[in-house]
């Protein structure tokens, strides 16, 4: 009897633990997943040689739907959870990416069998046999599934991968993609840096009165150059941020302003990957402090950046400044003080190198 009650036991404790895998619980894991681990298979995952299309085009133009099905076993592997759902992730984005699949969800291939028979304990997953395949193959409504498995050796990250026809198990595809990657080479890539030398035009206006006879004047945009430090990190390649410097005045053959300063801004770019289709664009937000003719103020941006040749770009936005009572240069028929600032556009060109 006791003996029993211990089989009883084991059988629902595995059945807890097959439930919470099977149903992707959100609980919070004791410990985080290795870094290492993360952005080993991040990276290569993000390589531009695994995946291609070049590899997919030529496969039966009749399999159209496939299914991700993980045949390795993730526990024993020591491959955390929210490392196994990245790369899982990954596959499925670089498979729609591709445009020649597409992929479905298969709650069934991530399901766990627990069965008591003769006495022992038997764990199985959905698909034991070729006939079994082919059964949840028509249950789910999949063409083929995508078997695939990660494993990892020292500094060396593996993926294997395998198109199995849904219909008569005939293996379609066959890769496997692999990265060594060090400490050191992880930190290079986790940051990568950049920096951009720009020159661009704001319309912000100033003023000026006149005295006597002379008319009110009025400064019409400036001129700016300057250069930003542009970092982005492996924990999300979409955002990057940038650190700039920029010189900002007006180059008008007059003299009666004599606009000069300094502008430090930081930066956040967003990829709008909804366009990509149509044009690379991205979209920034920015925030700086300025410094001019002993006067001072905050600096909003806002735009979108596009590509401009190999290493250029341009930005399109809007930026204001707050205006802002400041000194200009003497001249009898004018006062020396008068306003800069306000709303107005931002456009810019800039070389990374």
């Amino acid at each position: 009897m006791l003996v029993r009650n211990i089989k009883l036991l084991c059988i629902g404790l595995l059945l807890s633990i097959n439930y919470a895998y099977a149903a992707e619980s959100e609980l919070p894991l004791i410990a985080e997943p290795p870094a290492t681990l993360y952005t080993g298979f991040g990276q290569l995952l993000d390589d531009d040689k695994t995946l291609v299309l070049e590899e997919l085009i030529d496969l039966d133009q009749e399999v159209k739907r496939i299914a991700l099905y993980h045949n390795g076993d993730r526990l024993h592997r020591l491959i955390p959870k929210q490392v196994h759902q990245m790369i899982e992730n990954k596959l499925m984005g670089r498979l729609m990416e591709s445009g020649r699949f597409e992929v479905i969800q298969c709650i069934e291939c991530r399901t766990t069998k627990v069965m008591m028979a003769e006495d022992e304990l038997k764990i199985s997953q959905a698909a034991e046999t070729n006939q079994e395949l082919r059964v949840l193959s028509k249950k789910v409504r999949a063409d083929a599934f995508m078997f695939w498995s990660a494993s990892v050796h020292q500094d060396k990250f593996t993926i294997n991968l395998r198109l199995v026809d849904g219909g008569n198990n005939e293996l379609l595809w066959l890769k496997e993609y692999s990265k060594k990657t060090t400490k050191e080479a992880e930190l290079e890539d986790f940051d990568k840096v950049q920096y951009e030398v720009i020159v661009g035009a704001w319309g912000i206006k100033g003023e000026r009165k006149g005295l006597v006879a002379a008319d009110d004047v009025e400064l019409n945009g400036a001129t700016v150059l300057g250069i930003r430090r542009r970092e982005s990190t492996g924990l999300n390649e979409n955002v990057e941020y940038t650190l700039g410097l920029e010189y900002f005045a007006n180059y008008s053959s007059g003299d009666i302003f004599d606009l000069s300063g300094y502008n430090l801004e930081g930066r956040i770019i967003a990829d709008v990957s909804s366009l990509d289709d149509v044009l690379e664009t991205k979209v920034y937000l920015g925030i700086g402090q300025s410094f001019f003719n002993d006067a001072n103020s905050l600096v909003f941006r806002f735009g979108f950046e596009f590509p401009f040749f190999k290493d250029g770009f341009m930005d399109f936005g809007v930026i204001y400044m707050q205006d802002t009572v400041v000194k200009w240069k003497k001249d009898t028929a004018y006062e020396e003080t008068g306003t800069f600032g306000g709303a107005s556009y931002d456009l810019t060109l800039g070389m990374r190198f």
